[in-house]
């Protein structure tokens, strides 16, 4: 199996992604657990502590009225199971009863004089008791520890509860805290030693999958790609690229005066669309090959056609294939070798990446070829890089207009941009032609910018050699 990547390299990555991940992970369960846990101890204990701090009028001759109040206050808080009220080692109101001492454990945070404290009930593990003093005694508020264990469970993490009065010393790993100073507690949040191991394990076996995986997509994209250029190079040796035509129609002449000449692959006896290489086979050297034997094929059946003799043929060519001067050298010599086709050569420009920036090395090339009788041609003006500033610097003689300022199926052909352009055309006296016409509403759209020229379904699809001759002498009168 080919590798993208050295062996060392994946287990480096996938031991930084491991751990990317898993630290990510728990922090984020960390936070949520503490978050929530804080949450129910704020609602539990610490707004009924400021309820009773706040409106408590507890005295020892109203009974009565001080145990509504604490009832009143465990209704409002279901989660609470009691609220006892302790005085001079007693309970002053308690559910289980009134004057009875309390217990041991309870008098001891009382001798202690601690003043806050959260713990679990040393006889009854399904409760969770806090005691705080206000006044001149004691709250004792009750909860269940279910809900705790509810609230923040996950599979995950554990947590620990510390009095912040005590030396934090944990057993978990990894672990989080928070310090919740208004209750007088410390919220840990972190793993088991057993839970860490296995979290680090299976992130670090997921990362590695992962990578391995990328490595081979990146391994099959590239190889597609060099598949795909193999194939590119074979069909250009193999002339496997044809020529097809798809004519332009002048309103004014009412006949065909050129074709813009368009390139498929015939693969398997199948047509291939250029949508589905060009791209490609224009990062390649041989789009010279396939370019220069479009040309000469496409000037060979015009020869064998029945066109009018001042008909024009457009290739499309990209800047890179402008700035090359091997290839451009070998143009010039192509027409200078065939004098017959001067004028009716059109070198029209499309680009998928902006090389229109080399204006002073394109503009050169362009003034040569202008000597030679080629004329010069900006495929998609208003999209793309064919902008504003690159038709005013550079001598083309022809204006390609996209389609989307025409079609209404655009949005953008309700602007005025379409007349934008043809003013624009005819300001710098350039040829206008409107591209992908179908229809007799967007014939009589670009008509009234006075656009004579039009290309697209409506008067001609594209076509191969063969059909082209035929049409041409078919309807002579569209061709002559």
């Amino acid at each position: 199996m080919k590798k993208l990547f050295p062996f060392c390299v994946i287990i480096f990555l996938s031991t930084f992604l491991s751990l990317l991940i898993s630290n990510t992970t728990i922090r984020y369960v960390e936070k949520n657990q503490i978050n929530n846990i804080l949450s129910l101890l704020d609602n539990v204990i610490y707004k009924p502590q400021l309820h009773i701090e706040h409106e408590s009028n507890i005295d020892d001759d109203n009974k009565e009225n001080n145990e509504r109040f604490l009832e009143n206050i465990e209704i409002k808080y279901p989660e609470i199971m009691n609220i006892a009220y302790i005085n001079n080692g007693k309970y002053y109101y308690n559910n289980s009863g009134i004057n009875k001492p309390v217990p041991k454990y309870v008098r001891n945070i009382i001798s202690d004089n601690i003043r806050v404290k959260l713990f679990n009930d040393p006889y009854d593990k399904n409760k969770i008791n806090y005691i705080f003093k206000f006044g001149s005694g004691y709250y004792l508020i009750d909860f269940y520890s279910e809900l705790l264990k509810t609230l923040s469970h996950n599979a995950i993490t554990n947590f620990e509860i510390i009095d912040s009065n005590e030396k934090p010393k944990s057993n978990l790993y990894y672990s989080l805290s928070h310090n919740a100073k208004h209750l007088h507690v410390i919220i840990i949040s972190g793993l088991t030693l057993n839970k860490l191991l296995l979290i680090m394990a299976l992130s670090f076996s997921l990362s590695l999958i992962s990578l391995k995986i990328v490595e081979l997509n990146l391994i099959s994209f590239f190889e597609s790609k060099k598949v795909l250029h193999r194939k590119l190079k074979k069909a250009a040796n193999n002339h496997e690229f044809v020529p097809y035509f798809q004519s332009v129609y002048s309103t004014k002449q009412q006949k065909f005066i050129a074709a813009e000449v368009l390139c498929r692959w015939i693969y398997d006896g199948k047509i291939i669309p250029p949508s589905e290489f060009i791209t490609d086979l224009e990062k390649t050297p041989d789009i010279n090959i396939v370019t220069f034997k479009l040309i000469k094929d496409a000037f060979a059946t015009i020869r064998k056609s029945s066109v009018n003799k001042d008909f024009m043929l457009s290739f499309n060519f990209t800047v890179t294939m402008l700035l090359d001067e091997k290839f451009m050298n070998k143009i010039i010599h192509f027409i200078r070798k065939n004098p017959t086709i001067k004028n009716k050569f059109i070198i029209e420009l499309t680009e998928s990446e902006n090389n229109f920036i080399y204006l002073n090395e394109i503009n050169k090339v362009m003034q040569q070829l202008k000597q030679e009788s080629i004329l010069l041609s900006i495929d998609d003006v208003g999209t793309g890089y064919s902008n504003l500033l690159t038709i005013q610097e550079l001598p083309f003689d022809i204006m390609k207009i996209d389609r989307c300022f025409i079609s209404d199926r655009f949005a953008v052909s309700k602007s005025n941009m379409l007349e934008t352009l043809a003013t624009l055309g005819n300001a710098l006296n350039l040829t206008i032609v409107a591209e992908g016409i179908e229809t007799e509403s967007e014939v009589k759209k670009v008509n009234s910018f006075n656009i004579d020229l039009c290309q697209g379904f409506y008067y001609s699809t594209p076509c191969d050699a063969k059909t082209f001759i035929a049409r041409s002498e078919s309807e002579p009168h569209l061709y002559q």
